[in-house]
């Protein structure tokens, strides 16, 4: 779970570019008197909007049937408008106690696409990494979402991601997997809402796919990689008709556990947004670790449920986890209830059968290399696919941006018509992903097209 992510990374250039544009586009709206920057008033919160709310009959759809739909205008900052069509979709799913469910998942065409002319679909799992609601990409891309949505700030960073596919023409599902109650961290789940949510994308007439036909890639980066593990791993048994020829995943938390390692450390938020989010899932692991919770303890995971990843990342930085228990951290892992979790959360038990591009920094300080090592190894030993690319420059917080044109080129070739079959396994070790002239080049197309759909200018081809 990333705790900021940048692409292309803050402090580069590429993102000052992309940065200053977006202010000297606002300061010269607000100077001209324009009046496009300025939202209306703040929508109410997910968690106050009737558009989340299930219908009465819901259970008895299909996983991935429309229950309900809206336009939606999507926007950098909340201000400047994108110029893409853009909708939402409330649609039936399932939950990780394999009981009916609903999920939103924002689906999104260049605005100059022909709806009647097919096209591959990435469903772009982004690392929204919050257990409250109000964090959710269908909230926060929203042109007027206001201050709440400047909260979830850190989502416009994968923006620009979506910039580089909308600039293939490609449509874009980017559900909200931790579904309307923020279950960021378990298990099975985030897999079933994701492909549901590609399944709503395939069957809402207006994006003019071919439905199952439709040839679709998943990409992730962090807890979206997570989320995007999940997806990979659930295909085979849950959605076997989905067409995915591909699934990247960059530094996903494979084992929940693992991230205990972070602290008292810069990352220490990571810990308690895992531990709420658990907690709202699964009831009998909130009841043990509130009953193991000094009040401080439980105060803060109230906090957690309340903010969005920055907020959070800033607040705890450096917060020590065994001040907030009454037993030792060992003792409470060793808790039947919270074993039972832990080891559920851990990605490797199902094997995908679409190939996976699986990125990761050597020196992560969040998500260590070792769990993505055995992950890799644990696909490739049940025989899956799997590209494994350790990047000996990166951390969590560069790799986004250095392991992002590499990923997208990969996710080319996946898509592209009669593509070559991946077969086997490999690992390469590389000084970083973006030492090669075909990266660096993509990555500059990345940066221009991102740079221009933050002024308002359409990305992607022309087809009517």
């Amino acid at each position: 779970m990333s705790v900021i992510k940048g692409d292309p990374a803050v402090g580069s250039p590429a993102f000052v570019r992309v940065v200053v544009a977006v202010i000297v586009a606002i300061a010269a709206t607000a100077l001209s008197g324009g009046g496009s920057v300025v939202p209306a008033a703040a929508m109410p919160l997910p968690q106050h909007d009737s558009f989340y709310e299930p219908p009465e009959d819901f259970a008895s759809a299909e996983p991935g049937t429309v229950l309900r739909s809206r336009e939606v205008q999507l926007a950098v900052l909340t201000l400047l408008p994108l110029n893409v069509r853009s909708w939402q979709l409330l649609y039936r799913t399932t939950d990780l106690f394999d009981e009916p469910a609903v999920a939103v998942t924002t689906v999104v065409l260049p605005a100059g696409a022909d709806p009647n002319r097919p096209r591959p679909l990435v469903s772009l799992q982004f690392y929204y990494d919050s257990a409250s609601p109000s964090c959710a990409p269908s909230y926060v891309l929203r042109q007027g979402s206001g201050l709440p949505g400047v909260e979830g700030i850190h989502s416009n960073s994968e923006l620009i991601a979506l910039a580089a596919l909308i600039s293939q023409g490609w449509a874009v599902s980017i559900p909200d997997y931790e579904g309307p109650l923020g279950h960021l961290a378990v298990a099975k789940e985030p897999g079933y809402m994701t492909l549901d949510g590609i399944r709503a994308a395939q069957r809402f007439e207006p994006m003019g796919l071919d439905g199952a036909n439709t040839r679709a890639a998943l990409w992730g980066y962090s807890g979206g990689g997570m989320a995007t593990g999940w997806a990979a791993e659930m295909h085979p048994s849950y959605a076997p008709e989905l067409n995915i020829e591909g699934a990247a995943l960059g530094a996903p938390v494979s084992d929940v556990e693992s991230l205990l390692h972070v602290n008292g450390s810069l990352f220490a938020s990571l810990i308690g947004i895992g531990i709420a989010s658990l907690s709202n899932a699964y009831p009998t692991f909130r009841e043990v670790t509130y009953r193991h919770l000094t009040p401080e303890g439980r105060a803060l995971m109230d906090r957690t449920n309340a903010q969005c990843l920055p907020r959070n990342a800033l607040t705890q930085m450096f917060v020590n986890y065994q001040r907030l228990l009454t037993i030792p951290i060992a003792e409470y892992l060793a808790l039947p209830e919270i074993r039972e979790v832990f080891d559920a959360t851990v990605l490797g038990g199902n094997t995908p059968t679409a190939p996976i591009h699986l990125y990761q920094g050597v020196f992560d300080e969040a998500v260590p290399v070792w769990t993505n090592d055995r992950l890799a190894q644990r696909y490739c030993a049940a025989g899956g696919s799997v590209v494994y690319t350790r990047d000996h420059l990166s951390e969590h917080l560069t790799l986004p941006s250095l392991g992002m044109a590499d990923t997208f080129d990969w996710l080319k070739g996946r898509l592209a018509p009669n593509p070559p079959e991946q077969v086997g396994c490999r690992t390469e070790n590389v000084v970083s992903m973006l030492a090669d002239v075909d990266a660096l080049l993509t990555q500059i197309e990345i940066n221009l097209n991102a740079g221009f759909g933050a002024l308002g200018f359409p990305i992607g081809p022309r087809e009517r």
